[in-house]
This record gives structure tokens, C-alpha cells and sequence, in this order.
């Protein structure tokens, strides 16, 4: 009898940690986002400030901007990321495991990529950083637009590997889509964050490259 007191704690102790750690990776997959819209919505600004303030007509006096041929092959790339990770998701918790694994590494394929084109054309832009207003916001948009994009594509990737490693675990326990063991569930908590996080990404995406490619 006292054995069995002695064990519940332990047990209510388990799992109030693990819904906290559920409940802080839905949290701290929102606030990145939030970050994110922040940083961005600061180069927004500065973009639209200097269009309207045009000090001596040196916004954009040959309207001249960065390769739309990249920008927009980066842009796609990250909209199409969305959507086969999106598609893979949904397998997932259907119990389709590999289904996952194949679209999650595909999207981290297109994400990576779409950071290194940012960072390719960063090296050669037809203009100099500070030759006139839309040169130095988007000299200064790239290198952030990179990182984010780099660093969305190493959450996938580690997605991806995790997968791998802790798949047998879930087998006998319906799969990690389906699992109800804490390493399944946790997983599919960062999932479902790693996803928020890139479906909202590209919607900026999207939102800047009209920003940079077309309003510009």
C-alpha cells in the first residue's frame, strides 16, 4: 500500500511535465512568429517610409531591384515547402509515417535551397548597398530573410531526423502518428509548431516578395 503512495506522485509529477512541455512548445512556436512578423514588419517600414519620403527622388530613380528571376524561385520554393509539408502532416496522422519523412525532407530540401539562392543573390545584386533608398533596405532585408530561411530549414531537417531515430519506439504503440507515448506526442507538438511556423513564413514570403519585386 504505501508503495503504491509512494509511486503516485511520480506519476502526476511525469505527466504534468510533459503537458507543460506540450503546452510551452505551442507557445514558443507562436511567439517565434510573432518575432519573425516583428523583424519583418520593421523592414516594412522602412521600405515604405523612404518609398514615400523619396529625399531627392533617390528611392529608386532607375527602378532598378534585385533578380525577380531569384526572387521568385525563392518565394515558390517556400510556398511549395509549405504545402508538401502541409500534405506530409496530414499523412502522418493518418499513421503514414514514411509518407512524412519523404515530404518533410523534400520541404527541407526547398526551404535550403531557397536560403542559399538568398544568400547567392546577395552576391550579385545590380546595384550598390547604399547607392540609393531601396539598395539599402533590401541589402539589409537579405541577409535576415537568409537567416530566417536557414534556420526554418534546420527546425524541418531536425524534424526529419528525429523521426527516423525515434520511429521503432512508436510501433508497437500505433505509430508516431498515432501514439500515445509521451516521445510520439512530443513530436508531434514540434511538428505542429515547426508547421505553424512555416506556413506563416511563407505568407511573409509571399507579402515581401510583392513588396521588393512588384510595389517596388
Amino acid at each position: 500500500m504505501a508503495s503504491n503512495v509512494d509511486e503516485r506522485p511520480v506519476i502526476d509529477e511525469e505527466a504534468y511535465y510533459h503537458d507543460a512541455s506540450l503546452g510551452a512548445t505551442w507557445t514558443a512556436s507562436r511567439t517565434a512568429v510573432a518575432m519573425v512578423a516583428t523583424l519583418y514588419g520593421g523592414l516594412a517600414f522602412a521600405f515604405f517610409y523612404l518609398q514615400s519620403l523619396n529625399s531627392n527622388g533617390q528611392w529608386n530613380p532607375n527602378h532598378m531591384t534585385a533578380s525577380t528571376i531569384i526572387g521568385t524561385t525563392i518565394m515558390v520554393l517556400i510556398v511549395a515547402a509549405a504545402f508538401v509539408n502541409y500534405f506530409g502532416a496530414r499523412r502522418l496522422r493518418r499513421g503514414l509515417v514514411v509518407d512524412w519523412q519523404v515530404a518533410g525532407a523534400f520541404a527541407a530540401l526547398f526551404v535550403i535551397v531557397a536560403g542559399g539562392l538568398q544568400i547567392w543573390e546577395l552576391t550579385r545584386l545590380p546595384f550598390q548597398p547604399s547607392s540609393f533608398g531601396y539598395a539599402s533596405v533590401f541589402v539589409a532585408f537579405g541577409p535576415v530573410n537568409a537567416l530566417a530561411i536557414l534556420l526554418t530549414g534546420y527546425g524541418l531537417e531536425t524534424e526529419v531526423m528525429k523521426s527516423v531515430k525515434i520511429k521503432k519506439k512508436a510501433i508497437a504503440d500505433g505509430g508516431l502518428g498515432l501514439s500515445s507515448l509521451p516521445i510520439a506526442e512530443q513530436f508531434r507538438a514540434n511538428l505542429d509548431g515547426i508547421s505553424f511556423f512555416l506556413n506563416s513564413f511563407a505568407v511573409i514570403t509571399v507579402v515581401f516578395y510583392v513588396i521588393f519585386y512588384v510595389v517596388a
